[in-house]
């Protein structure tokens, strides 16, 4: 664990060495808080048994929202441009192409089928925003060293929103579900977001070589291209 921390560590170190390349990463992560306004099943408060949780969502829908604001202002302090990322290349889309059945809520839905399906959409952003936490501490360790203070401005307050959606997420599966079926989906959703983080890793590190290799020493650039290479094979039995 250690030796991938180093690793992770070393690697966002250079995506804040060059704007463009900075650039690059944050509107990949600008494209993640998007993409609840692409799709039409994320943050259903509407069918939410409580009022207390149709509030979370809500409150999450607006959080995503900023966020976009958020890495729209990083981007531009770095006079990149903003550009809206193609959905293969999203995270969550990635999640998605691995996740068994539809989080879509209809109006014929029984409330067993609304609770069921809230629970599954919680289940994958529980694990998501996970994910998405640990990315954000990482590129915040790498601003920190590299002293890009704006950018860490922004990126602290949607990091700390992101640790907020992680613990409301999985409390509200439990909350839903009886705990073995609760334990079920968890269990589903934490299978299905780890085989995405390994197919969306291996395919953004090769953009990465064959966009940005310049700008990183050879040396990294090699140990990077033997990580994708071992990703690109672990992929192959997912």
């Amino acid at each position: 664990m250690q030796i991938i921390d180093n690793l992770k560590e070393k690697f966002h170190h250079d995506l804040v060495s060059h704007p463009v390349v900075h650039g690059w990463v944050l509107n990949l992560y600008r494209g993640g808080e998007r993409y609840p306004q692409r799709v039409c099943d994320y943050f259903q408060s509407d069918f939410a048994p409580t009022g207390e949780l149709a509030s979370a969502l809500e409150r999450h829908s607006a959080d995503e929202n900023k966020h976009v604001r958020l890495f729209s202002r990083a981007i531009k302090l770095l006079e990149q441009p903003v550009v809206e990322i193609e959905m293969g290349d999203i995270f969550n889309e990635v999640i998605r192409s691995f996740t068994p059945g539809t989080f879509h809520i209809t109006e014929s839905d029984s409330a067993d089928a609304r609770r069921k399906k809230l629970a599954n959409f919680l289940a994958h952003a529980h694990f998501l925003e996970k994910r998405v936490a640990r990315s954000f501490a990482y590129h915040l360790d790498a601003c920190e060293r590299a002293g890009k203070f704006e950018i860490i401005n922004l990126l602290q307050i949607a990091k700390q929103d992101e640790d907020r959606h992680v613990q409301y997420t999985r409390e509200a599966v439990y909350d839903l579900l009886r705990k073995e079926e609760a334990d079920r989906i968890m269990d589903t959703h934490l299978r299905v977001e780890s085989k995405a983080n390994l197919c969306f890793s291996q395919k953004q590190v090769r953009i990465f070589l064959e966009r940005f290799s310049t700008h990183i020493p050879k040396h990294r650039a090699f140990l990077y291209r033997v990580c994708q290479m071992l990703m690109e094979g672990a992929g192959q039995y997912v």
